[in-house]
């Protein structure tokens, strides 16, 4: 039984189908389910659970994917922005949507999975009695009749409010007040800043926050969600004891009609706005226990919060997938087990988020601003510092659990059903065993990533080292360095990584000097240029790799994550597939700008027909100016009998080496780009001004190998 069909309750209901439970049924005080409500803010942790409920498609053809969020003075002038969703790096969007529509899509859902009789209106809780093995529900309808239900597991889903937290804390009383009232409404109006902008701007005690939740039918135009907030004793100027919607939008524009929100005709904005809502700013006090027995609490009604930092809604469906995959776990014992490891996991987390969000989340930013420049400025860094600044923002998101890093790589909540397994499994086919050969390529290309990591963390302990890599260490694990041994024991050599590695950073720092602020590196393996290069904080660092392989980089490299300076972002793709473009595009980078592309490692691996369309893709992505490093073996390599001996290793383990080119810079030439090129000899012969010689010991004759830097013009 769930009480409360808001977004946390039907959240519920369907994560419990999900993980395997049929018997769900949603209680709802209103006669109807009538969605209501204005925008919210879901985050990419909250969209990584619907999408995996098969939810996103549906919830996007409604929303508006966001991709920054931009925090403003009253004037207008720039505190801080930062990237958001797959812009900012997340393997999913964070959406800008209405309540209406989230509420709706979730419904149907619940109705679909498990039938029209699952969500049941007109029926108030207005009574609870829970003891072990136990629970008893009364509800009442309008016209006076009353049932009693009897559950195994009841949710309290019913917010702010919630009637189920009231029946184990009776005398807590309404929620406070923090002194804030707020005035909320939307209108259709041309979209501002990059269109899917969240704009927050504020003093110390006011502020005004616009962002789109949906597409017009009309080009460049949007229907903006707006929240305005100020003291209560200034929240009606009119001092009229009942106020109209037009009183508020008055009370609005006298307040805040003199600021300038970035491309927003505020005055336009709220007389467009048909309906002026207006609350009080409340939230509830963090309490010691969500579960009594066999009752437990989600979303608001366990841990209502101030509305900063876009984490009501997000919570509570993280909330609902953290409860299904507990009680899934814990089915073979009791539910009282599932619901103790459910609030071991939420509730100390939620209780730092609750007050953090009385300290305004990351959007404190705005009050200190005001307080340390109350006149304005004319350079934000007279004010902050931007790791000050990248902090803030930074720890908020850590405090919740969703920072980036954490999202992508952390382990799915879907719990997996035996029945259904076997529905989703097709029966083996020709294209089903081409695809688990696809699969078992890819493991094997992705464990060789690992091995040239090990290698870089052997040539950084040489008191002679000619590269500098402190952090492959951290990806050196036992079995990658056997691997290492393995393959040198096979005849490897390390020349290649090591001279490749260091003709790419030279060249890389280069480009960067020049003004270059994107970088592309594709397979992207066990590369940590992001982070030793100490890159300058505007430049955005794009890897793609197949899928999980960066995942598990991120997991080895945990314990300096703080050390990145510029903005990564991360893209699980078969590079051999036509889809990485798209992906590519939809997650910020931006094709009419110089770009830096890496592509180390990866040609060795490739047929000839897939590395010229690569190169052919990279180029028309590429405005002038932009740079190319890549490597290839040289097809001496193939043909050299000293390397016979490695080449057999590599393709008993399902990783073999195939591309071999005679002249790497005639093939770039013909390809449209500038082009010098150098085998490892040439290199160690000095015939680069630009880079130091390589010792001997990197460039044996052997190791056939190229070198490249193109450029773009």
């Amino acid at each position: 039984m769930i009480v409360g069909s808001g977004v946390a309750g039907l959240a519920t209901a369907i994560s419990l189908h999900e993980a395997g439970f049929d018997q769900v049924t949603v209680y709802e005080s209103e006669p109807q389910l009538r969605p209501h409500g204005l925008g919210l803010n879901i985050l990419p942790n909250a969209v990584r659970e619907l999408a995996e409920l098969g939810l996103l498609d549906q919830l996007q053809q409604s929303a508006v994917r966001s991709q920054e969020l931009a925090l403003y003075n009253t004037r207008g002038d720039l505190i801080w922005r930062e990237d958001r969703g797959t812009v900012a790096g997340y393997r999913w969007p964070q959406l800008s949507i209405s309540r209406a529509h989230l509420v709706t899509v979730l419904a149907d859902e619940v109705r679909r999975r498990l039938g029209d009789q699952a969500i049941v209106t007109d029926a108030r809780l207005v009574g609870l009695h829970s003891e072990p093995g136990r629970n008893y529900a009364t509800v009442t309808g309008r016209d006076g009749s009353t049932r009693v239900v009897e559950a195994d597991l009841i949710v309290g889903a019913d917010g702010i409010h919630s009637a189920v937290r009231a029946a184990f804390y009776p005398n807590e009383g309404p929620p406070p007040s923090n002194g804030i009232t707020m005035y909320r409404g939307t209108a259709h109006a041309p979209d501002f800043l990059t269109g899917s902008t969240m704009a927050v701007l504020g003093d110390d005690r006011r502020r005004l926050v616009l962002y789109p939740i949906a597409r017009d039918t009309a080009p460049g135009r949007s229907l903006v969600n707006w929240v305005a907030a100020l003291p209560e004793d200034e929240a009606n100027p009119l001092h009229r004891e009942q106020m109209e919607v037009a009183d508020r939008r008055e009370a609005v524009l006298l307040q805040f009609g003199s600021w300038a929100p970035p491309g927003v005709d505020l005055p336009r904005l709220l007389e467009d706005t048909a309906d002026v809502q207006q609350y009080s700013m409340i939230d509830r006090d963090p309490i010691p226990q969500w579960s009594f027995n066999n009752v437990t609490l989600v979303g608001d009604a366990a841990h209502a919060m101030y509305p900063a930092g876009s984490n009501g809604a997000t919570q509570a469906i993280v909330d609902a997938r953290v409860l299904a995959w507990h009680l899934a776990a814990h089915a073979a014992t009791d539910v009282a087990a599932g619901l103790r490891a459910y609030e071991e996991e939420r509730r100390p987390q939620m209780t730092e988020l609750q007050q953090a969000n009385r300290s305004m989340g990351p959007e404190k930013v705005i009050t200190l601003a005001h307080l340390r420049a109350p006149d304005g400025f004319g350079d934000v860094r007279e004010v902050f510092s931007e790791e000050e600044l990248a902090a803030i923002s930074r720890n908020y998101a850590r405090t919740g659990k969703f920072d980036q890093d954490w999202v992508n790589s952390r382990p799915s909540l879907t719990v997996t059903q035996p029945h259904r397994e076997a529905e989703r499994t097709p029966a083996p086919t020709d294209d089903a065993t081409q695809l688990t050969v696809r699969e078992d390529e890819s493991r094997a290309v992705k464990e060789t990533s690992f091995i040239t990591a090990v290698i870089r963390a052997m040539e950084h302990d040489r008191a002679d080292a000619y590269l500098a890599d402190p952090y492959a260490e951290l990806l050196s694990t036992p079995v990658s360095r056997k691997m290492a041994d393995a393959a040198l024991a096979a005849g490897g050599t390390i020349g290649s990584v090591i001279v490749r590695a260091r003709f790419g950073d030279i060249a890389l720092r280069e480009a960067i000097s020049d003004g270059i602020t994107q970088v592309v590196c594709l397979a992207a393996g066990s590369d940590t240029r992001a982070w030793r290069l100490g890159l300058p904080a505007g430049t955005r660092f794009f890897e793609i790799d197949l899928p999980g392989q960066l995942e598990a980089k991120d997991r080895l490299l945990e314990p300096v994550r703080d050390r990145l300076t510029c903005r990564r972002v991360c893209l699980g793709e078969d590079l051999r597939r036509e889809t990485w473009p798209q992906r590519l595009l939809a997650a910020g980078y931006q094709p009419d700008r110089p770009t830096v592309w890496i592509i180390e490692g990866l040609l060795p691996y490739l047929q000839v027909e897939d590395f010229t369309r690569l190169i052919g893709t990279v180029r028309k992505m590429s405005a002038l100016g932009s740079v190319l490093l890549v490597d290839a073996p040289h097809a001496d390599f193939f043909t050299d009998p000293t390397n016979e001996t490695f080449l057999t290793f590599m393709r008993s383990r399902g990783s073999a080496f195939q591309l071999g080119l005679d002249d790497l810079g005639d093939f770039l030439r013909h390809q449209g780009w500038t082009a010098e090129a150098y085998t490892l000899r040439q290199l160690h012969a000095g015939e680069c001004a630009w880079l130091p010689a390589p010792p001997e010991r990197l460039c044996p004759p052997h190791d056939h190998h190229w070198v490249a830097r193109a450029h773009l013009s």
